[in-house]
């Protein structure tokens, strides 16, 4: 059942954890490019790894809190069979990248640019914000996404029949 809840129930939600969070923000001039390019619903997507913390793509992957977001609308999505032992293969392997230094998590602008004139560049060692549902591949054996875009990982969590939506918050 898709509930709609406040962003205060997202800052003290208590897990499960990972999930994964599509994000629309009506206000955002680039989200609204990917989503006109996509033909999709969401301009973003990133992972609420921790009570108020989300890892995301924007200059560089780094944590953020959720209040950064509340001009959007969040849909939060898990897979409520995994482990706990698959949860912490998930949080480790993001935790893992946010260590790295700034620089070294870029997002891939020449990608994102390429992906509007419908040419493939994309750098292998850069990302933009929906190849980091590439952590899925280490626990869902599933998972064949290449440079997936936002609509591509909700279309995937939608259609898989593994994956549920935990809840979504709408701006006031």
């Amino acid at each position: 059942m898709d509930i709609n809840y406040p962003l205060e129930y997202w800052q003290d939600f208590s897990g499960p954890f990972p999930q994964m969070v599509f994000a629309d923000n009506a206000r955002g001039l680039f989200s609204l490019g990917v989503k006109i390019k996509t033909k999709g619903y969401y301009g973003h997507f990133m992972w609420l790894i921790g009570k108020d913390e989300l890892a995301s793509q924007w200059f560089y992957f780094q944590r953020q809190h959720l209040d950064h977001y509340t001009g959007a609308y969040l849909k939060f999505v898990h897979n409520p069979s995994w482990t706990h032992r698959e949860r912490k293969v998930l949080i480790e392997e993001i935790k893992q990248d946010l260590a790295l230094p700034w620089y070294k998590t870029l997002y891939d602008v020449p990608g994102v640019i390429g992906e509007l004139f419908g040419i493939r560049i994309n750098i292998p060692w850069l990302d933009f914000c929906s190849e980091r549902g590439k952590y899925l591949s280490e626990v869902d054996p599933a998972y064949d996404l290449q440079h997936p875009t936002p609509k591509d990982l909700n279309l995937f969590t939608k259609h898989s029949g593994q994956y549920k939506v935990c809840g979504r918050y709408s701006p006031g």
